[in-house]
């Protein structure tokens, strides 16, 4: 039960994450008696009542190195977020964690191949259809030890727009499974089911390069990731979401006013919802992973969007570091291997390294250090045990029976694919 709806003073807000009732509760604006929707039973009942919540009331903020679920999203595509996931992984595996890779991009999944599994045994397809009962029967191993995956792959296309329930369903789901990560990879832009995934996770991870482009889109991102979570905490009540400038979901990434301003004034209008609205803003915590830096200015534009997001959305964006532009990763990407397994000690890996350690592990001074060096031999054990790209090459054939035949530039028919990254079911 980690997102509810809740009943405070006969009306319904939600859904509301834990350490968002956390907040209300440290602020005596949730307490115990209130109610809450249970799931399993169907029915409201006194928050104090319910185990899984009761915790809520006397112990304080897990810290994050316990969160679980990640997703890695941004906005724009090609600015790297499927071979950090995959990299991400590797090191967290390489560390002893249990990790589980999750392709959520259900439109153009392509996690599978940057993890060189050009044609996984199940994916969610086989999940969805039935064909294998539980998310557990779909889950894939990989050349690495302690890291599994959950492959999109191709025949997807027709979930790529699941419901809201559906939505929330799965992330329950990915809570059962036996890891101590779940990486989400969603897809590009910032449609709903991207969104969405995003804000059921404890803790979302934005990539970005650079380019302005890239930042714009970042920051819209954001922008309509918050107006997301604030339209459906208060969609039952559409005098608060009139103050809010949130009458319609087609203006989500409009906003005339800073979210500041909005805010006092739907605190003057209504004390109660301000303060769930001021709880949403305190914990809505993403991190920022600036990718592809080329010169040192550019390192300055993780800092810059975190003060426009402090400005204008009111949030704190939390920026987890940069990772160097490497030719290196260009070569992993076409042997279809994470980078971080291709050089360990290139500029991109130690710069991973210092991410993983430091943000998500929350290590400092000497344990990072001993960290990152434990990182760096683990990586350098597993990436012989890593099949190379020359080892397949014989086994991709372009054909017309692959999946992308008709919207391919590169078609051969009969000789070995030109592009690593196109799934085959042809052999020879």
């Amino acid at each position: 039960m980690n997102s509810v709806f809740v009943r405070i003073a006969d009306k319904q807000y939600g859904p509301l994450s834990r350490p968002e009732l956390r907040s209300l509760i440290t602020k005596g604006k949730f307490t115990s008696s209130d109610l809450v929707w249970n799931d399993d039973s169907e029915e409201w009942g006194e928050a104090g009542k319910i185990g899984e919540l009761k915790s809520l009331f006397n112990t304080p903020a897990p810290a994050l190195a316990e969160k679980k679920i990640l997703a890695v999203g941004g906005g724009k595509g090609g600015v790297g977020k499927t071979i950090i996931t995959a990299s991400l992984g590797v090191g967290l595996a390489a560390l002893g964690y249990d990790v589980i890779l999750v392709d959520a991009d259900f439109g153009g999944a392509n996690l599978h191949t940057a993890m060189g599994l050009l044609e996984p045994e199940y994916t969610f397809l086989d999940y969805y259809t039935l064909n294998r009962e539980s998310l557990d029967d779909i889950v894939l191993s990989t050349p690495i030890q302690n890291l599994k995956m959950i492959s999109g792959a191709c025949g997807t296309l027709g979930m790529a727009n699941p419901k809201y329930s559906q939505k929330l369903r799965l992330i329950k789901e990915l809570r059962t499974l036996n890891a101590d990560f779940i990486i989400l990879d969603l897809g590009a832009g910032s449609s709903f089911t991207v969104i969405d995934f995003f804000l059921a996770v404890d803790q979302g991870m934005l990539v970005m390069s650079p380019e302005p482009t890239s930042v714009q889109e970042t920051f819209d991102f954001l922008k309509i990731c918050l107006m997301r979570k604030i339209h459906r905490t208060f969609k039952d009540e559409p005098d608060i979401l009139s103050i809010l400038e949130l009458d319609s979901l087609e203006n989500l990434n409009q906003l005339s006013l800073p979210v500041e301003n909005l805010a006092s004034k739907l605190n003057d209008f209504n004390k109660e919802a301000g303060s769930i609205l001021e709880s949403i803003l305190e914990e809505f915590k993403p991190s920022l992973i600036l990718n592809m830096i080329m010169e040192p200015d550019e390192i300055k534009e993780g800092m810059a969007l975190r003060t426009a997001a402090a400005e204008l959305l009111s949030i704190d964006l939390d920026y987890a570091g940069y990772v160097e532009y490497d030719e290196s990763i260009r070569d992993s990407v076409k042997e279809l291997r994470p980078f971080i397994l291709s050089d360990p000690k290139s500029k991109a890996s130690r710069s991973l390294a210092k991410i993983i350690t430091i943000k998500l592990l929350q290590n400092r001074g000497f344990q990072s250090l001993r960290k990152k060096l434990q990182l760096r031999r683990a990586i350098k054990n597993s990436a012989p045990n890593y099949p190379s790209a020359k080892d397949r090459a014989s086994d991709i054939i372009c054909s017309v029976k692959c999946f992308y035949w008709d919207d391919c530039e590169f078609r051969d028919g009969g000789y070995p694919c030109k592009v690593r990254h196109l799934e085959s079911v042809f052999h020879k």
